[in-house]
């Protein structure tokens, strides 16, 4: 094992609107497991590489359900919910996975497709040169098509989207901002799930507990995550396109997964805590460490991926890990790729010759969010 060495601050200054911070590939050839002193304070690990990063996500010794007991490094705002997809480990985890698994089916999620077609071409019909695409195509898109799933109104949806980014922030709000988010947000999805009935996943998912609280948290997972996470997705997968290839391009799976892959513009950390020593990429990793993993800099992994610092349209079997690993590997991937190719799709079809109003350096991604979707997208065409 090499020496401890001292910590790093964190996180890392940017140096590239569409690369994660230049830091992470020094430390991948450098100090791949490196310890890091977070805004808080408290002192984490760091998990750069890609092969790395498989094995933390995947080993039973580094658990999601840890993290809520006392004296783990504080990663974010606010307050750890327990009971959650991502404060849960095997099997309480599966038993909770099952419940979603077993309402978000194949068949519901490609029924969805229409919807989201039809959603994407209205709100490209009310678009107009020099508008921002994020808050007039990609944060209605995504808002539209999670309430859609889960059959609730979309009328609240100002609500629904600053709960979820207050939620789900890293730094941007204060911990009281972060909780009483968190509490509205369940008062909410726990009054509609009393009243739920037709054929969205809230009524499949509430037909025999309204009042399981598990039941709840898993829906208000599904609202947050399933808005956010397709802002930053959409939004970056645009830009990308618009940056490397200087214009929109017919979508194929090749396409779709390499901007999966490299679309990553925020750390995308996802943390555990080792409940046993462990020893990783040359340090031991002591029972009680946190234990981040940033899939941004996994996904940018030179063993990994050949040139991987390229955007490549063409690039084959890319396995990234932009939807995780293991048994917490994103529940929601297949709706995520079904979004994000018909979002392309439409766009592509309808304004080819979209382009950026403004130069890229002028454009900023948002601060203190976990995926750091852009702040905005002034287009034209």
């Amino acid at each position: 094992m090499v020496a401890e060495l001292d910590p790093v601050p964190y996180p890392f200054p940017r140096a590239e609107l569409t690369a994660p911070a230049p830091a992470y590939r020094r430390l991948r050839r450098e100090r791949p497991v490196c310890r890091i002193r977070l805004p808080s304070g408290d002192l984490a690990w760091l998990v750069t590489r890609y092969d790395d990063a498989r094995f933390v996500l995947a080993d039973p010794r580094f658990s999601k359900r840890a993290l809520l007991d006392g004296g783990a490094a504080r990663t974010r705002r606010g307050e750890l919910l327990s009971g959650l997809l991502f404060t849960t480990d095997p099997p309480e985890h599966t038993a909770l996975r099952a419940r979603l698994t077993g309402a978000l089916t194949p068949r519901r999620i490609a029924a969805l497709r229409p919807v989201v077609v039809g959603l994407a071409e209205r709100l490209v019909d009310d678009l107009e040169p020099g508008d921002d695409l994020m808050s007039v195509f990609v944060e209605p898109l995504a808002m539209s098509v999670i309430c859609a799933l889960l059959g609730v109104s979309v009328d609240e949806h100002r609500r629904y989207a600053r709960w979820a980014e207050t939620v789900l922030s890293i730094a941007r709000f204060s911990d009281d901002e972060v909780s009483r988010a968190q509490r509205e947000l369940l008062d909410n999805v726990h009054a509609q799930l009393r009243t739920a009935s037709g054929e969205g996943l809230i009524a499949a998912l509430a037909a025999d507990s309204p009042d399981d609280m598990a039941v709840v948290k898993l829906v208000a997972t599904l609202l947050v995550t399933g808005y956010e996470t397709m802002v930053a997705g959409i939004g970056c997968a645009v830009l990308t396109l618009l940056v490397h290839c200087g214009q929109m391009r017919a979508v194929d799976p090749a396409l779709l997964e390499e901007l999966l892959r490299f679309a990553t513009f925020g750390d995308a950390l996802r943390s555990r805590r080792a409940i046993a020593d462990v020893e990783l990429g040359g340090v031991l990793i002591r029972d009680g460490d946190v234990v981040m993993v940033s899939i941004a800099s996994a996904n940018r992994d030179e063993d990994a991926f050949s040139e991987p610092e390229r955007f490549d349209p063409e690039r084959e079997r890319v396995r990234h890990l932009s939807f995780g690993h293991g048994p917490h590997f994103c529940v929601g991937a297949a709706l995520a790729r079904l979004e994000l190719e018909v979002a392309l799709e439409v766009l592509g079809r309808r304004l080819p010759t979209l382009s950026l109003a403004a130069p890229a350096e002028e454009i900023r991604l948002r601060f203190g969010s976990a995926e750091a979707p852009p702040e905005s997208l002034p287009i034209t065409w």
